[in-house]
């Protein structure tokens, strides 16, 4: 039988250890997150193994917890695993967002969305966001009620009145303006939407929505890529997982996803926790699909 390999998934990293044991005289050498090791053999501990990998070009041997380790999946593996996943989960996601992620096993493995249940947790919050990946940019295009709903008084930092929806419904440019613009002050310093129209050409963007001006500025920083002077750089196929995926690494997601910290995850990709419960209706829905 051919010798099952893991990898690390605490964010902390796994000890190898010289004997079975939680001591700081067992240490042998700490092995990061995403580690690549090989199973020799139980022990008589429970939940020990004696494990085998290689570091700085060294062989070594010796134990480790197997409740740090998940089972390795190449990543071109855990691209294809997703793509059927969405297929039946969001059968109309947009091109641009299949494309993105059937090219994408670079990035996730840069980003250490390297085992499913990370996978899982990205694409569930990536949902919400993006009506089942259908969404490019966000539609600012409200009924009256809609409006009230999401940006009204006591719902939104906008506070939108009843009395001046009529004219913002179905006006997205200037519905944008008045949430995420200067037409709210107390949301566009925080967006950094300091010029008359940023409200909507900085509106959510992409699969994990990135909006403000301020925030299309530090990705593009830290993707080498102009996202501030061209937004819509974002959903091309070719970019549209690495704003996503940078804001993902930022938040020191991969962490909380290996909790299941669905809240701590929603906070930080949203700011608040506007579709909690969908979200976490999300994953319910899709990690049972990548163990079928």
């Amino acid at each position: 039988m051919a010798q099952q390999q893991f990898r690390v998934s605490n964010a902390a990293g796994m000890w190898l250890r010289t004997e079975p044991i939680v001591s700081e005289a067992t240490q042998k050498v700490l092995l990061p997150q995403g580690h690549l090791v090989t199973k020799l053999g139980e022990t008589d501990k429970p939940n020990w193994w004696r494990i085998s990998t290689t570091v700085e070009g060294e062989e070594l041997e010796g134990f480790s917890n197997k409740t740090l380790m998940v089972p390795d999946l190449s990543t071109s593996d855990l691209v294809t695993k997703t793509l059927s996943v969405l297929s039946h989960v969001a059968p109309h996601a947009h091109p641009n967002y299949l494309q993105a992620i059937r090219e994408g096993s670079a990035l996730f493995e840069q980003h250490g969305i390297i085992t499913a249940l990370r996978m899982a947790h990205l694409l569930a919050q990536a949902m919400q966001e993006t009506g089942s990946f259908t969404v490019l940019r966000e539609n600012m295009s409200y009924s009256v009620p809609r409006m009230l709903q999401i940006f009204g008084v006591g719902k939104h930092s906008a506070r939108v009145t009843p009395e001046e929806a009529p004219g913002l419904a179905h006006n997205p440019r200037a519905l944008a303006e008045r949430v995420y613009g200067l037409g709210n002050p107390r949301k566009f310093p925080e967006l950094g939407n300091t010029e008359p129209g940023d409200g909507f050409r900085y509106r959510g963007n992409g699969i994990l929505q990135t909006t403000g001006r301020d925030a299309h500025r530090r990705m593009g920083e830290a993707c080498g890529l102009d996202f501030e002077g061209n937004p819509d750089l974002v959903t091309l196929p070719e970019h549209a997982l690495k704003p996503a995926l940078q804001e993902w690494s930022d938040g020191n997601l991969n962490n909380a996803a290996d909790h299941n910290d669905i809240r701590t995850i929603t906070i930080k990709i949203n700011g608040g926790l506007n579709g909690f419960e969908e979200r976490k209706a999300f994953f319910a829905q899709i990690s049972p699909l990548f163990n079928a």
